[in-house]
């Protein structure tokens, strides 16, 4: 796992990590929806760094949760400043 990831990457995996705690797979077309065309290459860039696990649905890439290693960072960090 790569955890050099950039500040865009960082704010993905948040509200990843939301989306899938409120148990919700997002499809890459509706984060595209939500958050512009940028975010197909921020996918791509998370799940090549082994934040991300994903896999093709009917309708397109979806992502089906974080790995373990970033739940746990997602998690550390959540906790900063309480």
């Amino acid at each position: 796992m790569d955890f050099r990831i950039t500040a865009e990457e960082e704010a993905l995996v948040f509200r990843l990590a939301e989306l899938l705690d409120g148990g919700t797979q997002p499809l890459e077309t509706q984060l595209v929806e939500e958050l512009g065309p940028d975010i197909r290459q921020q996918i791509e860039g998370l799940k090549a760094k082994g934040w991300i696990l994903v896999r093709e649905a009917a309708d397109g890439m979806m992502v089906v949760d974080l790995t373990g290693p970033a739940w746990k960072a997602v998690r550390s960090r959540r906790d900063v400043g309480r």
